[in-house]
């Protein structure tokens, strides 16, 4: 071979340098579009544009950028005492926050921040107040000489007073809103840059490389029988399968992203962008304002797990395992499914990781394989791409790592233009981390999650696991695919160490091994604890446990020992994976067998009896079972899926005994036919509690009781006190009360008619009881009322009956109390009939994605729409949602609960008289919004 034959020609030389450049370029212009300038939108409230009157101000975040507050003392003469400016209301629903405030007493202006004097003057003379609040802190100038100064800012949720007359007060407020920015011309320029070079490199690369082999192989879309096994449960469980538990959380994100023109974490931390980690979302923001019923929705996960699936039978499986794949490819079927089940269908982060590292992992393996640099690069954008979806995605970087060492021969062959390549492709990440945000921007919405927190770190990773192995937070559904996972990076550690893979693919094994371990370090790096990252683990767990089943089924294992040991390993796994309930998040679990308990029959636990099962297939084994079942491999399979079918047949078993009222399913089938508004097509409300009364037939039989007297009135609704809708109550004293006959209008014994309702509440030696006859008085059942200290609303179904009495009594007086109202038949609507969809509501978290028709408010601008009613989850779980209306935690409604009282209005689910699912209260403010001249601009 001569020299000239070996040299590279003029061509190759010229891709080599193009792909040198262009990985360089590409990594420059990514650094500069992280470190761009941004066009930031301004908005400054000037008040009063009129005469001065309160007006509503809820600002998010809580204190202004900066606010400028200006007076004289004429604006203060004709106040004798009172407020001139406060920019907190009075108190609602929650304490008001430390606001700036000035006050006029004893002839003498006093300003304060909170509890803290700023500054006092006389009210006498010609002086001009100007009081500034900055980032820095808050000062007081009177006729320009700095009277007083801190380093707090006040809160602000409006703007109050008691003057009618103030020529001269004006107060500026400019909101925080140094996330509301667009692209500038040099960000773009940089973005468009830095992805053309990257294209341009890698096909520079690509074409270059004289090997092309197929990326897919032959025959991979003729389907399959596991395919349809795959496509028919996920579809099913897209339909009737329960929610993720952040689902509402994050469709309340991007709904509310189209008037703030980023995807913040509406729901707390001042809804600071998601940024670094967000990208996936945009992808939604076109998606949701096609529909947002739960249906269309779950379509992208759904697309992400068949890819998934895919990914895994046709290009990964053959790249792990070789010869017949019958067991290895049913062991995957079943244990993907277990993943997905529960993790994969919804908006969460975890089905996109696990795409990316799927597809991560296949390029790599292809590029080591072939020793294609471009390929090597590919995997980079697209771990890069995975790491910037969510904290947890880091794990497919580890992942990369681990391959490092077997794509280091290609690096030596590319010499040091591989450094360029893999810089540039490296730094696209940035590119989607950075995508909406300028880097600031993106430091500082760290730094408020790091401050509210939680963050928790490595010190807190314990909390994972003592969630996983509760019962609660655990669950049947979450522990089995960790356990599963477990046993096989167990049984694959020995049999690489000892080296007996049959027929398994011995490098690339033991870098997947590594990779599973390293995606648990990698969760022990993030800053919360729930158990749903487990999700991201569903690839890279499918793929090990069916190369598990494979070097098992193989004869891996060659002694009877060995084979019952391993038996006996598994046994352990799915006892304890299985010995916890169905757990599925808020409305998921309604009517399905065994959401509450483990699964049992007979009163007997299931998982003990696999235990048994196993032990004793185990100890058979040692006295030659093994010649004719041959190998524990096909049990994996078997349980997995096994537990598929339970979790989904138990799901569409629910939907039987629920056919009248909600379930996910039938929520789902009816935005179909043109009902999309979720569970809100079975709300109904009570907008008018007094029209429900029911009408006694005589007076009540009254012994020592006092009837409507000066009994604690909180929590009670109108008009209950009054002479319709009397109230009997023993005020500590002995007696008893027996009410007549209330007779049940026709139709109450309708499934869809709402519960009788009689509002209670004691404590002591008490007792109240709800008795229910028929026509001739004939008692046909008797119900004891719960009492608590607090006002409660009891919900009975009278079945058959036609009428209802109520029986009181106080056994010792002084011992406790006891006070039951009217009971009452409600008179509902519709609960979109009370407040129209069109209508912005406060929203919880965990019920957000059940009510699809419903929209948050707004955060544009820099403060919280001040909304008429608040959707919030039923009593049972409402205080999950609490972050919500915490300004500890940022939470965006902290501001309106400050402002507002609150007013139950009873909500009642068509065809489940007990359930109060959702519960819905009108929220009254001390002001509209008014008088408030709004300027924006860019900066």
């Amino acid at each position: 071979m001569t020299a000239s034959a070996t040299a590279p020609s003029r061509s190759d030389t010229a891709r080599h340098l193009s792909a040198t450049v262009l990985g360089l370029l590409a990594a420059l212009a990514a650094v500069v579009f992280v470190l761009a300038p941004v066009d930031q939108t301004t908005t400054t409230y000037e008040w009063p544009s009129t005469a001065p009157e309160d007006t509503t101000l809820p600002l998010l975040p809580y204190s202004p950028q900066r606010m400028d507050v200006t007076f004289s003392c004429a604006d203060v003469a004709s106040l004798d005492g009172g407020t001139l400016v406060s920019t907190v209301g009075p108190g609602g629903v929650q304490p008001p926050p430390d606001g700036l405030s000035v006050r006029i007493s004893n002839g003498r202006v006093t300003a304060t921040l909170g509890e803290t004097q700023l500054a006092s003057a006389p009210t006498t003379g010609s002086c001009r107040w100007q009081i500034v609040a900055t980032t820095s802190g808050t000062a007081v100038y009177i006729d320009g000489r700095e009277e007083g100064r801190t380093t707090g800012r006040p809160s602000v949720n409006g703007l109050f007073t008691d003057a009618s007359n103030a020529p001269d007060l004006r107060v500026s407020v400019t909101p925080d809103m140094r996330y509301a920015s667009d692209q500038s011309a040099v960000k773009i320029a940089a973005g468009v840059t830095a992805v053309a070079c990257l294209v341009g490199m890698l096909l520079a690369l690509r074409i270059g490389e004289p090997r092309r082999p197929r990326l897919l192989p032959r025959g991979w879309a003729r389907p399959r029988p596991r395919d349809g096994i795959v496509t028919g449960m996920l579809v099913l469980w897209t339909v009737i399968g329960a929610s993720t538990v952040d689902d509402g959380y994050i469709i309340t994100m991007i709904l509310s992203s189209t008037d703030t023109g980023f995807v913040g974490n509406y729901m707390r931390w001042l809804n600071a962008p998601e940024a670094p980690f967000s990208w996936f979302y945009e992808l939604y923001r076109p998606w949701v304002e096609v529909s947002t019923t739960t249906l269309w929705l779950r379509l992208p996960s759904l697309l992400i797990c068949l890819v998934s699936w895919l990914l895994i039978d046709r290009v990964l499986l053959p790249r792990f395992a070789k010869g017949r794949l019958t067991a290895a490819r049913w062991a995957a079927m079943s244990v993907f499914l277990l993943w997905t089940v529960q993790f994969g269908i919804g908006l969460r982060p975890e089905p996109w990781v696990m795409l990316g590292s799927l597809a991560t992992l296949a390029v790599v393996e292809r590029g080591i394989a072939t020793r294609r640099l471009s390929l090597l690069a590919c995997a980079v954008v697209i771990a890069g791409a995975t790491t910037a979806l969510t904290p947890t995605g880091i794990a497919v970087l580890l992942q990369l790592l681990v391959a490092l060492p077997a794509a280091w021969p290609t690096f030596r062959t590319h010499g040091l233009r591989t450094v360029p390549v893999l810089l540039g492709a490296g730094a696209s990440v940035l590119l989607l981390m950075f995508h909406g945000q300028s880097f600031d921007a993106v430091l500082h919405a760290v730094e408020v999650r790091t401050e509210i927190g939680p963050n928790d770190g490595i010190t807190g990773e314990g909390q994972r696991y003592e969630w996983l192995f509760d019962p609660i937070q655990g669950g049947l559904n979450r522990r089995l695919p960790v356990m599963l996972l477990w046993f096989s990076m167990a049984v694959l550690v020995v049999l690489v160490m000892l080296r007996r893979t049959p027929k398994v693919a011995w490098t690339p094994t033991r870098r997947l091994l590594v990779a599973s371990v390293l995606y648990f370090a990698a969760l022990a790096l993030t800053p919360t604890k729930y158990t749903h990252h487990f999700g991201v683990l569903a690839g890279v767990a499918t793929l090990l446990t069916a190369v598990t089943v494979h070097a098992i089924a193989h004869g891996a294992l060659l002694r009877r020992w060995q084979l019952s040991l391993t038996c006996a390993a598994l046994t352990v796994a799915v006892w304890v994976g299985i010995g916890a309930p169905l757990r599925w998040w808020f409305l998921g679990g309604l009517n399905v067998k065994w959401s509450e308990v483990p699964p049992a029959v007979a009163g007997i636990r299931v998982a003990d009896v696999a235990l048994l099962a196993g032990i004793a297939v185990s100890m058979a084994g040692l006295v030659g079972v093994w010649r004719w079942l041959r190998t524990p491999a096909w049990l994996v399979p078997v349980v997995a899926f096994g537990v598929v079918v339970v979790e989904v047949g138990t799901m569409a078993y629910a939907m039987v005994p629920r056919a009248g009222t909600y379930t996910t399913g039938a929520a789902n089938l009816a935005a179909l036919s043109g009902e999309p508004c979720g569970i809100e097509e079975w709300i109904q409300v009570e907008p008018d509690v007094g029209a429900g009364m029911l009408r006694a037939s005589a007076p009540a039989t009254v012994d020592g009781f006092v009837k409507n007297g000066a009994f604690p009135r909180r929590g009670l609704l109108e008009p209950y006190g009054s002479t319709e809708a009397p109230v009997w109550h023993s005020n500590g004293r002995s007696g008893a009360v027996t009410t007549s006959w209330y007779h049940l209008p026709e139709g109450s014994d309708s499934p869809t008619a709402p519960p009788v309702v009689v509002p209670a509440r004691g404590a002591g030696a008490v007792s109240a009881t709800v008795e229910f006859a028929d026509e001739t008085g004939r008692v046909l059942t008797s119900s004891s009322v719960p009492l608590t200290p607090s006002w409660t609303e009891r919900r009975f179904d009278p079945d058959a009956a036609t009428m209802l009495r109520l029986k009181l009594v106080d056994e010792r007086s002084g011992d406790g109390m006891v006070a039951v109202g009217t009971p009452r038949l409600p008179k509902t609507v519709p609960s979109t009939e009370l407040v129209p969809t069109s209508e912005s509501v406060v929203l919880d978290w965990v019920s957000a994605f059940t009510m699809p028709c419903r929209r948050p408010p707004s955060v544009a601008d820099g403060t919280v729409e001040p909304v008429r009613y608040r959707f919030a989850s039923g009593p049972s779980i409402r205080d999950i949602g609490g972050v919500s209306y915490m300004k500890s935690q940022g939470g965006p409604y902290a501001p309106l609960m400050q402002l507002s009282t609150q007013k139950p209005v009873p909500t009642y689910l068509r065809g489940d008289k007990l359930s109060e699912p959702i519960s819905v209260f009108r929220l009254d403010y001390p002001a509209p919004m008014r008088h408030l001249r709004m300027t924006r601009s860019q900066r």
